[in-house]
């Protein structure tokens, strides 16, 4: 075997191995699925309730008649009109699931089902859910 082709071999060898052990990030390895709820907080006689926080949470298995293990709250204030809106992600994962929105002050809530989208080839926009919420303050 000739010098440079025992080389070739040899770096052939080591590319190989180091191949093998290091893992590699794939650009599908990279995604979280997301969904938006939305909605507005009103009181008994439909007028908007302004500056209420709200809390939204979701489980990170199921639907609502199994919902367990509550992801922590993604806390939103509701605006002049008593709406509000929060973006939720779930990370590498995609389908339904349970959410919940809770009003801070009264402890009112409420739960509904939504669609978190993504995936390295799913191209939909996020799941949405409306959820509106009336409480007696």
């Amino acid at each position: 075997m000739q010098p440079t082709h025992a080389r070739l071999v040899l770096l052939t060898s080591c590319l190989l191995l180091v191949g093998c052990t290091k893992e590699t990030v794939r650009p599908c390895d990279l995604w979280t699925a997301s969904a938006v709820v939305s909605g507005r907080v009103t009181n008994p006689s439909g007028a908007a309730i302004v500056d209420a926080a709200v809390d939204v949470q979701f489980t990170m298995t199921g639907r609502c008649d199994t919902a367990a293990d509550w992801v922590f709250p993604r806390r939103d204030t509701t605006d002049a009109n008593g709406n509000y809106s929060a973006e939720l992600v779930l990370g590498n994962a995609s389908g339904i699931r349970c959410v919940r929105v809770t009003e801070v002050g009264t402890g009112a809530s409420v739960q509904g089902e939504v669609e978190f989208v993504g995936g390295c080839y799913d191209t939909r926009p996020p799941g949405q859910l409306s959820v509106d919420l009336v409480i007696a303050r």
